[in-house]
């Protein structure tokens, strides 16, 4: 039997089904950043500390919208919404280290994405959905792989770009 936490109306504290898998994408986007942060070519130990942090409150965020869908309620609304705004910080921040090696597409993304989920969260806690949509979740898997994807090629970009501005090969060991 799964407990379900009621808001002080009485009503599920349910965000609109869009929401966890919106916030998969952010945390995606966040890891990504992170990852890149840590072993780009040229990083300092600014850019790696950074880095974890995003890779932490990525997987963090991962594992929200799981537990999202799977309680099927909204849970930790505050920290959820606080822990995207600290990524985000951490995403800005990652631009103005000395190696300024994120990429400033990955990181808007990051930034509406991050918003977005907030305000989703906000809006289920004050008007809770009444129960999760199937094509909402289809529609928001669509559009946030539609977003996804290029910020993730270009995470890694980002990464293998040397100081000149040229990019490094990625060295593979097919003749080996």
């Amino acid at each position: 039997m799964t407990m379900v936490q009621e808001s002080t109306t009485g009503r599920v504290r349910r965000a609109p089904s869009w929401v966890p898998v919106a916030s998969w994408g952010f945390g995606l986007v966040a890891v990504a950043l992170g990852a890149a942060a840590i072993v780009a070519v040229q990083a300092d130990t600014l850019s790696r500390v950074i880095g974890g942090l995003l890779v932490a409150i990525g997987l963090g965020v991962l594992g929200w919208g799981t537990a999202s869908l799977s309680l099927n309620r909204t849970p930790t609304p505050r920290a959820a919404v606080a822990g995207m705004f600290l990524a985000i910080g951490a995403a800005v921040a990652l631009l103005a280290t000395a190696p300024g090696r994120a990429s400033i597409l990955a990181v808007a993304l990051l930034l509406g994405l991050g918003v977005t989920v907030a305000c989703g969260i906000v809006h289920g806690t004050r008007h809770p959905s009444p129960r999760p949509s199937l094509w909402g979740l289809v529609g928001a898997a669509a559009m946030v792989t539609i977003a996804v994807v290029p910020a993730l090629g270009v995470c890694q970009s980002a990464a293998l770009l040397d100081a000149d501005g040229t990019v490094l090969p990625v060295i593979t060991h097919d003749g080996h």
